[in-house]
């Protein structure tokens, strides 16, 4: 269920100064609960400095992670909600959910719930349009 494993790790904000500060934002629940370490975060901005933004996986969302011995301790997810929406690159993005997996297989089941969120056009739309914590509750309760 997302709503268990998201729940705590969302925040609503304004805006962002840019993509690397919503890294750091999204990922601070993570850090908080030490599901992840700081140098977890670090490994996120340098992945995509490296790669490129293979983290957008759709119009307004993306995705930032880093391999589990980068520093995960745990397995969970975050997402942090941009009222006002970022660049990362040329892409606009409202909805960042940071994933941390401690091993190659603890993540599988919350990776097909969210994917399924993700293909959800109507639901992705609810969720960029949320005020508050309780309606981006409303919407993941279906997964």
């Amino acid at each position: 269920m997302l709503e268990k494993i998201l729940d705590g790790n969302i925040q609503i904000i304004d805006s962002v100064i840019d993509w690397k500060e919503s890294i750091k934002i999204a990922g601070k629940p993570l850090l908080e609960k030490n599901i992840i370490m700081e140098n977890y975060i670090n490994a996120m901005i340098e992945s995509i400095e490296k790669l490129g933004f293979y983290v957008i996986l759709r119009d307004n969302l993306a995705m930032p992670h880093a391999r589990p011995e980068e520093g995960a301790i745990g397995t969970g997810v975050s997402l942090l909600k941009l009222n006002n929406p970022v660049y990362y690159g040329d892409s606009k993005i409202q909805l960042v959910f940071v994933l941390a997996t401690k091993d190659a297989n603890s993540h599988l089941e919350t990776l097909m719930q969210l994917m399924e969120l993700f293909q959800d056009d109507e639901s992705i739309e609810k969720l960029i349009n949320s005020k508050d914590y309780n309606e981006i509750l409303e919407v993941i309760k279906k997964y």
